[in-house]
């Protein structure tokens, strides 16, 4: 762990000041100061030029730059031992590592595209520290997202519970319904044959008011013959209605 650390603040000391990346062809400032060849060459436009240097801001002349054999060597040496981790992707501006992360833009860009480009007003952080902040968030957000998807499985087992409860409540009702219509239309038939039984004994009845009818009808035909034998009777002489 000790040595694993010890190279760790290695790198750190390897980085570029310019786009914060692992130097490539380091070139040596006459102030002391290394920098990536293609940062030195975005900042002068012209080897031949004068720039002033961006750690110490004294002026130096391109023109007398000399390879940092040394701290090439040096970064030769720590990336033999790299050589199975993949090769980061590139900028497509500056061809530069992409290293850090605008937060305005939501991009992730070059130490160059901070430093000169169009990002370097920009709020920008490392990728490191910007991954720990998605993974946070992405905790939190897949920590929110499983107890939504619980309370929603919570939800969906009690629709289910209350389907399956109000189907059973339903088809008890249907039986209680059936049940209730046939007793219901046994008590009908049994009214209506009470009722019709009822009628069927008024029977005699109609025989009795029949009898009565034609006794009734024989005494107005003999009302008849006797009213007619007394209306003769006025009509004879004295000597015959007295007979």
């Amino acid at each position: 762990m000790a040595r694993r650390m010890s190279i760790d603040e290695l790198e750190d000391q390897l980085l570029c000041p310019i786009c914060l990346e692992v130097f490539k062809e380091p070139l040596m400032l006459q102030c002391g100061h290394s920098y990536c060849k293609s940062c030195v060459v975005s900042l002068s436009g012209e080897l031949d030029g004068q720039f002033l240097c961006p750690v110490c801001r004294q002026m130096v002349d391109c023109s007398a730059l000399s390879p940092n054999v040394t701290l090439a060597r040096v970064i030769e040496a720590l990336q033999s031992r790299c050589e199975a981790e993949p090769t980061p992707e590139s900028c497509s501006t500056h061809h530069n590592p992409l290293s850090l992360f605008c937060e305005a833009d939501q991009e992730v860009i070059c130490g160059l595209c901070g430093t000169i480009g169009n990002h370097r007003q920009h709020k920008i952080t490392p990728i490191s520290t910007a991954y720990c902040q998605m993974k946070e968030e992405l905790s939190v957000l897949l920590t929110n997202l499983h107890q939504y998807k619980r309370n929603l499985d919570e939800h969906f087992s009690k629709l289910i519970n209350n389907k399956s409860r109000i189907a059973n409540e339903v088809d008890v009702f249907k039986w209680v319904i059936r049940k209730e219509f046939q007793e219901l239309h046994r008590y009908i038939d049994e009214e209506k044959a009470t009722f019709l039984e009822s009628i069927g004994e008024g029977n005699p009845l109609i025989t009795s008011i029949e009898s009565q009818v034609k006794q009734t009808s024989d005494a107005l035909q003999r009302l008849k013959e006797m009213q007619s034998s007394l209306e003769a009777l006025s009509n004879e002489s004295q000597l015959d209605f007295i007979r």
